[in-house]
């Protein structure tokens, strides 16, 4: 296999059943058909009632939309309206289906793109008279008709009700599929538009769900698919190209899933990552952003209100991380499906919500925030020694095998997400399954969430039923949390502070003899240091050493019973944190001090500092030998 087998198809587009384009709905063409000619009547029918002829501008009478004011076969649906400081914006889903934005000071060219597609029915509805009849529309008619329509649908906010193309879910939990020119409800396509309290707006067309599921096993896509990853020279060979197809089937329907889990795909020159990006493309018909050298704006300005995947390659480090963590942040956002707030035109702030699972890929890593790495699987690929033709042999480099396979594997998901006997969606069985059981292998709840996913999205491409005993085993022993790279040294996030506190050399020690906290501490333990001298040091930092006092008496003065107070606030620490995320400000407590408390109970009390000029500063007393000793790693259940 060689870097570029699939090249030459990357930029192919799927191709689209007619005959599903054709049972969906009307074409904007044919419905504009029944538009009548500058100065004709339209045939209209009101509920019950014969069809008749309506003059221009007639409607009014009997042909109302009593809801909106409109007339009732009116193409453009008002969708609300919203004030702010910089005026008012009216909303609505135009001829396409999609949603368009009116201001306060809309005119007639506004007002002819709404109605693209219908230019006679905008004189019909609005006729404007000259002196041989209709000549024309009034505009000013049909803006306050269609101002006064959205006052009456209330209050509108695009980010809450506005749904793009890719997955959703109804009020069941079932699974919903906006493809851009239909959307899949209740196992019916619909058109695009208001369903419910959600818009479905019309957007470019994605691939569909394919229309018959295939049996799972030997030789169903997801099956070839797997023996296809299979060939790339995976670190883990028997996990990584499962987590890599369980991530493809989570992409697949973002906007379903309660967590979106982001993989990681780094590998040198020669490792096929821009072959597993281009083979993903195809597979996904259409419903992804492929993008490199972007930014975090660039992103969610082109997703909008979509829960496409999005593909980042070439993330590699690079000495400013400014753009890299901001691209991370987003994906952290969308791991939730949580919003994000930004700043908008003349002070008006936007609220968006994200829910794209992402892909990244390069060479080098770069630097992850732990709470980023807890919503990531790092997958690492190995150069390729010869040649290997397992994708020709297996049908992979056709695009049009591709995207056949893609949608059956999009078919599989809608199927797990069907009800079962409990009126629950399988899906949701199916990966507390997989959360209990890695959680009984030494996960926590967020590794248990990401993992969880990926492996249950895996089962679910290639099996009809949920795991049984020996699957899950299977899982279990691949995944275990003490042997998996992105758990098996995971640390709490108090610890990382607490460690960066000994392991730090900030300048007032750098030109010492003792480069940290860390090593006053550890010449301290070993003798080669006085209490008294490793005070001097210690309070550099507002920091001191103390010991407990019990039954009245103080205890003796040994390592054993040291406990190292580190103040809520002091300039030293503020210092000492520089740069990192539980950086304080000059006068004010410090993050350190919140973060230092949610180390076990029973590592450090509240305490006041009783030393040099301020002995009322609060802070921690941390327990030197326990909390060095302690092991914070989960335990895993007896079974294991």
């Amino acid at each position: 296999m060689t870097t570029d087998t699939l090249a030459a198809i990357a930029a192919a587009v799927p191709t689209f059943e007619a005959e599903d384009q054709e049972a969906l709905t009307l074409t904007l063409r044919r419905a504009a058909k029944v538009d009548p000619p500058l100065g004709a009547p339209m045939l209209m029918s009101a509920p019950g009632e014969d069809e008749m002829k309506c003059e221009p501008g007639c409607w009014r009478d009997m042909y109302v939309n009593h809801k909106t004011g409109l007339p009732m076969n009116c193409p453009v649906t008002p969708l609300g309206k919203l004030a702010t400081l910089s005026g008012t914006t009216y909303y609505f889903l135009d001829t396409l289906g999609e949603v368009a934005v009116l201001g306060e000071t809309a005119g007639q060219g506004h007002i002819t793109s709404l109605f693209s597609g219908r230019p006679r029915y905008l004189s019909w509805a609005w006729p404007r008279y000259g002196k041989s009849g209709v000549a024309g529309w009034d505009t000013v008619s049909a803006r306050e008709d269609l101002f006064a329509a959205c006052a009456y649908m209330g209050t509108f906010e695009l980010e809450d009700r506005v749904r793009g193309r890719g997955a959703w879910r109804d009020d069941s939990g079932r699974l919903i599929f906006h493809a851009g020119d239909g959307v899949l409800i209740g196992g019916k396509w619909h058109p695009p538009g208001v369903n419910g309290r959600f818009i479905y707006p019309g957007r470019p067309k994605i691939g569909r769900p394919h229309p018959r599921l295939e049996t799972a096993g030997e030789g169903s896509p997801g099956d070839v698919l797997l023996q296809g990853l299979k060939s790339w020279n995976w670190e883990r060979p028997e996990l990584d190209p499962k987590l890599a197809l369980g991530w493809l089937m989570t992409a697949m329907v973002g906007g379903a899933l309660e967590q979106r889990p982001v993989i990681y795909v780094s590998g040198g020159e020669g490792a096929g990552k821009s072959t597993l990006q281009k083979m993903f493309r195809l597979l996904m018909n259409g419903a992804l952003l492929a993008t490199s050298n972007t930014t975090q704006a660039g992103i969610y300005q082109k997703v909008k209100q979509d829960s496409v995947a999005v593909l980042v390659d070439e993330m590699e480090a690079k000495e400013d991380t400014r753009t890299t963590d901001k691209i991370l942040e987003l994906a952290r956002v969308a791991y939730s499906g949580d919003k994000m707030q930004r700043g908008g035109k003349d002070g008006v702030g936007q609220e968006f919500s994200v829910f794209s699972s992402f892909m990244f890929s390069s060479i080098a890593m770069p630097p992850v925030d732990a709470q980023d790495a807890s919503r990531m699987a790092v997958l690492s690929l190995r150069a390729r020694e010869g040649e290997d033709d397992t994708l020709t042999q297996l049908g992979l480099t056709d695009a049009r095998t591709l995207s056949d396979i893609g949608r059956q594997l999009l078919r599989r998901m809608v199927a797990w997400f069907e009800l079962d006997s409990r009126d629950r969606p399988r899906w949701e069985t199916l990966i507390d399954d997989f959360r209990k059981g890695l959680k009984a292998f030494g996960h926590n709840d967020r590794s248990a969430d990401t993992f969880g996913a990926l492996a249950a999205a895996c089962h679910a491409a290639l099996n009809d039923e949920r795991p049984d005993p020996g699957q899950m085993a299977e899982w279990q022993a691949l995944l275990r949390a003490d042997v998996l790279d992105e758990t098996k040294n995971r640390e709490g996030t108090w610890r990382r502070c607490f460690m960066h506190l000994l392991q730090a050399q900030p300048e007032n020690l750098r030109t010492s003899s003792k480069k940290s906290v860390g090593q006053v501490l550890a010449l301290y333990k070993a003798a080669e240091l006085t209490a008294e001298g490793a005070q001097d040091l210690l309070q550099l930092f507002g920091m001191a050493l103390s010991w407990p006092c019990e039954d009245g008496r103080k205890t003796p003065e040994t390592w054993d019973n040291a406990r190292l107070f580190v103040p809520a606030k002091h300039p030293g620490l503020n210092l000492l944190f520089a740069g990192t995320p539980w950086a304080g400000r000059m006068g004010s407590i410090g993050p350190w001090i919140g973060v230092l408390r949610q180390m076990p109970r029973h590592l450090w009390v509240n305490g006041k500092c009783d030393r040099g000029l301020d002995r009322k500063t609060s802070g921690v007393m941390i327990n030197l030998a326990a909390v060095l000793e302690w092991d914070d790693a989960p335990p895993l259940a007896q079974a294991a």
